[in-house]
């Protein structure tokens, strides 16, 4: 994924790449986790590339452990390849700053399969004329997507459900990737704070996410955006689950999302 100058990878080789981010990434405590994530993505991906692995293996299923903050600067992401078989690819990834592991991950590829399909959650309804532009200076990370919020859905609004509905679409381009899909399923704020009245800490310490869609690229037509929804069920004794998912245009389930954070 292009992403304008503001973050990159470069091979240093042996599945070993140096990242870095840039300020436009910073988010409510140090970089944006999300982009972080996408970085692991691209760095993985090279890697699978590298060892022959053949374009039918696309990324299924993720999961992210922030064990401390991402700060602006170089980082080492470690790649490593833990088993490949014959439909499935499961690696782990590291992310090193300062001699300090800051992200751990684990990563799951594979070629096409065949399965029961259905979804008992239905997708949230088109973007309506007055859905608001998320247009707010900070944090950084906001500038980076065009997002548009349901106009019942506000921050700090002491709302019944602690919940996000959302459409967005990538900024300066029609197409995306599963690296941009997995920055975007922590590109909101957290979801408790519809329900609350006022900020509290809300890191995220787990992230994970689920695509339900076999390909590596997808394409919006120009007036299209992504139907988003993110709702924290539960939050007790410190912890709170929050769920996401995001449809296509046509209502077609794309991935689903859970962050497990700090709520305290």
């Amino acid at each position: 994924m292009n992403w304008n100058g503001r973050a990159s990878i470069i091979s240093t080789g042996n599945g070993s790449f140096s990242a870095r981010i840039d300020h436009h990434w910073l988010a409510l405590k140090g970089l944006h986790g999300g982009i972080v994530a996408a970085l692991v993505v691209e760095a993985t991906d090279a890697v699978l590339a590298d060892h022959g692995v053949d374009g039918d293996f696309v990324l299924r299923a993720a999961t992210f452990g922030y064990l401390s903050t991402n700060d602006i600067g170089e980082s080492i992401i470690e790649i490593d390849i833990v088993r490949r078989g014959r439909s499935m690819i499961a690696t782990h990834a590291r992310v090193v700053q300062n001699g300090a592991i800051t992200t751990v991950a684990r990563l799951h590829h594979s070629r096409p399969r065949s399965g029961l399909e259905f979804s008992d959650a239905p997708p949230p309804m088109s973007k309506p004329n007055n859905a608001v532009r998320l247009d707010r200076p900070t944090p950084n990370h906001f500038r980076n997507v065009e997002a548009h919020l349901h106009p019942d859905t506000t921050m700090f609004g002491d709302a019944e459900r602690a919940e996000w509905i959302a459409w967005a679409r990538p900024l300066d381009t029609d197409s995306f990737d599963s690296s941009w899909l997995t920055m975007y399923g922590d590109f909101y704020p957290p979801a408790v704070f519809a329900k609350l009245d006022a900020p509290t800490p809300a890191v995220t310490i787990e992230y994970s996410i689920q695509i339900h869609d076999h390909a590596r690229q997808w394409t919006l037509a120009s007036d299209e955006h992504l139907a988003t929804r993110m709702h924290t069920f539960h939050s007790h004794d410190g912890l709170a689950v929050e769920d996401g998912s995001v449809h296509q245009p046509d209502g077609t389930l794309l991935a689903t999302f859970r962050q497990t954070r700090l709520s305290g």
